[in-house]
């Protein structure tokens, strides 16, 4: 399993990870809840009233019932516009003689559109399309608050990958170690025994085997914590058998590369987050100060009547008529005091939306700051290994010139014990600075790139 099948798999495996991606859709869709007030609304409505109150005008009591009808919508330009219908059929019980038969008995119906537009605050939908930009703004920022969750989830998952890989190479190593040690003990334990050398000779290696079963113990130990540690990124059963890794430790990568793109600022994600909540606060700010402005309404009705019938079906036939219609026009004019409330709230979105871009200004020199140390000190780590691949080549080289030259009785046991000892540690730090160099160049799924 390579690095990127394996972080695939951390992504369909991992429940925080899928969490985190159904949150960014719950975004997603928070921010189209927020055009509810623009979905058209309809009402229908039908009533029923029994009126026996004294003293009556005309009768002794009065029955009707009543259906109504209603749309209602507001555009994106601010304008409100509502389309009714209204039937109703009323009885008056106990009519004095020689009255009017419409009296005891008739029936209404009209049509009405009604229509009304902010001249101040949401002209031509101004209001309206702020509220949609902070919105998105907001939602923009939550996906990428959960984004930053999603990489932090990746970033571990990689530490966890070389790691792994590292265990299994030092493993290697250490048993490697063991086994030259092994050979070095018999091969003394051989020349005690014809008399050759001292027992002191024999005691040293047999303290370097012990030692290297030591840490041969401590390096199965630490392979199978690393494992354990995958089992639970995937999140496998424990009947199931852990696959194999392939991918190199030992080869650098372009930490440039990995950030992606190809020109624009390189920033670190929370700084971007940064940014974007002083967005997100400014446009507040400015929604705030526009909901507490004056305001100057235009408002207009028109309805038909289709006047007094003697029953439904005649007021429904005639409910179109334009004849005698009922017109109104108006203008409303609001305004709120400036209280301390007032002047309070906007204080507030204010300093809000300073504090938040103070933030975000002070975040992306921080930013800049991690990013130009982070190349600095990767470049350095590739010096340290370039050094210490020449070291464990050395060493290595110097351990079998050591061993060659005891197998001729031209050499110290204890120097080449101790070149033995070297040639394994120097080999460790090798693999241990490479293990960090990969680890390293993970931070940079911290980083994204802004377009200029």
């Amino acid at each position: 399993m390579t690095l990127d099948e394996f972080l695939l798999e951390v992504q369909k495996r991992n429940k925080d990870f899928q969490a985190l991606s159904t949150s960014q859709g719950a975004a997603d869709d928070r921010k189209e809840a927020g055009d509810i007030g623009l979905s058209p609304v309809l009402t229908l409505a039908s009533g029923y009233l029994s009126d026996a109150k004294q003293p009556q005008l005309i009768g002794t009591k009065t029955v009707s019932r009543q259906l109504s009808f209603g749309l209602a919508k507001e555009f994106m330009s601010g304008t409100q516009a509502s389309l009714s219908a209204n039937v109703q059929e009323v009885q008056i019980k106990d009519v004095p003689a020689g009255s009017p038969a419409y009296l005891s008995n008739y029936a209404a119906g009209s049509l009405g559109l009604s229509l009304s537009q902010s001249l101040w605050k949401n002209v031509f939908g101004s209001g309206t399309r702020l509220r949609q930009q902070r919105q998105a703004s907001a939602a923009d920022l939550e996906k990428q608050s959960y984004n930053l969750q999603q990489r932090q989830i990746l970033i571990d998952a990689e530490t966890s990958y070389w790691n792994y890989l590292y265990q299994l190479d030092e493993l290697k190593t250490r048993q490697e170690s063991m086994e030259r040690a092994k050979k070095i003990e018999t091969w003394l334990t051989r020349r005690y025994h014809d008399g050759i050398n001292d027992r002191a000779d024999l005691l040293n290696a047999q303290a370097l085997t012990a030692s290297r079963e030591l840490l041969l113990a401590a390096a199965r130990d630490d392979v199978a914590a690393a494992v354990q540690n995958i089992r639970v990124l995937l999140e496998m059963d424990s009947n199931e058998k852990l696959p194999p890794f392939n991918s190199d430790f030992k080869k650098a990568r372009n930490i440039q590369a990995l950030v992606g793109g190809d020109s624009g600022r390189v920033v670190r994600l929370d700084a971007y987050l940064a940014a974007l909540e002083a967005r997100t606060k400014s446009l507040g700010a400015k929604e705030v100060a526009d909901a507490l402005r004056p305001d100057l309404v235009l408002q207009g009705a028109y309805n038909t009547n289709s006047n007094v019938q003697a029953n439904t079906t005649e007021a429904l036939n005639k409910i179109n008529k334009f004849d005698i219609p009922t017109v109104q026009l108006g203008l409303k004019f609001t305004y709120v005091f400036d209280t301390n409330a007032k002047i309070s709230q906007e204080s507030l979105s204010r300093k809000e939306a300073l504090a938040a871009q103070l933030k975000s200004e002070r975040k992306m020199i921080e930013s800049d700051s991690f990013w130009s140390e982070l190349q600095r000190r990767y470049g350095e780590l590739l010096k340290r290994i370039e050094t210490a691949e020449r070291i464990s080549q050395l060493q290595v080289s110097r351990a079998k010139a050591q061993t060659l030259k005891l197998s001729r009785g031209r050499a110290v046991t204890s120097d080449v014990i101790n070149s033995e000892e070297d040639a394994s540690t120097s080999q460790l730090t090798l693999n241990r600075l490479r293990a960090e160099a990969r680890k390293m160049e993970a931070q940079s799924r911290l980083f994204v790139r802004l377009s200029e």
